[in-house]
């Protein structure tokens, strides 16, 4: 019963960064559009997931097994483009650099080893995601004057790195301990879909603080209004 709450709550959480994008605000920042398009792939990539692990997936088993491998493709790139996208300068190039490479690496793989090659790619692209989203903290945490955009982005880079850090755990629990326990696979899926959970909830709260609430003025401000530039 834990389970299917915990489960059905985070794949719906997955769908409201897209509607977020009905607001005007909103729908006028790239980074949100393709923040919105991954959580969108992310809640249909695990409603698949679910209906094929209810017990009656009939003949359809081969078409999501299909889907669930391209959305892990996509995964990735997602999440870079739009780390790129939230950047200026040279950050923003040399992150557009590396999502032509690893589109190209991923190319190259699937080719030499066909569906073997998943792991690699997607452990590979965990570690990326870890890495570009401790950047991004570390550089908020540099600055002294935020723009909206920027406390908005500080939300979504905590959520990713705690949705990739329990990832991590789970890929590495599962392919170097899985002949530890049987039951250890339901312990996985569990720890997944609450760190899932967690991470939609977290990134719904940066979006939700761009795009709804409204700003508190600086007690400091001049009357022209005094504030960083937001994007």
């Amino acid at each position: 019963m834990f389970y299917a709450i915990v489960s059905n709550g985070a794949v719906l959480l997955c769908f409201i960064p897209f509607l977020f994008l009905g607001w005007k605000n909103m729908r006028k920042v790239q980074t949100w559009w393709v923040l919105g398009i991954y959580w969108l792939l992310t809640g249909f990539d695990n409603l698949l997931e679910i209906w094929m692990t209810s017990g009656t997936p009939g003949h359809h088993g081969g078409p999501v097994h299909l889907l669930s491998f391209i959305y892990s493709l996509v995964e990735t790139p997602l999440v870079l483009l739009a780390f790129a996208l939230a950047r200026k300068g040279r950050s923003r190039k040399g992150l557009l650099i590396l999502l032509v490479v690893f589109l190209a690496a991923e190319t190259i793989l699937i080719r030499l080893q066909g569906n073997a090659s998943l792991l690699s790619i997607m452990g590979s692209g965990l570690a990326i995601i870890i890495l570009y989203s401790l950047t991004g903290l570390l550089g908020y945490l540099k600055k002294m004057e935020h723009t909206r955009f920027e406390n908005s982005m500080v939300f979504i880079y905590a959520s990713l790195l705690f949705s990739y850090g329990s990832m991590l755990i789970i890929y590495i629990f599962a392919h170097y301990h899985v002949a530890a326990k049987p039951g250890n696979a339901m312990d996985s899926f569990l720890l997944y879909y609450i760190s899932l959970l967690l991470s939609a909830a977290i990134t719904c709260a940066g979006l939700w603080s761009y795009g709804v609430r409204r700003p508190r003025p600086r007690p400091w401000s001049v009357s022209t209004g005094y504030s960083s530039s937001s994007s």
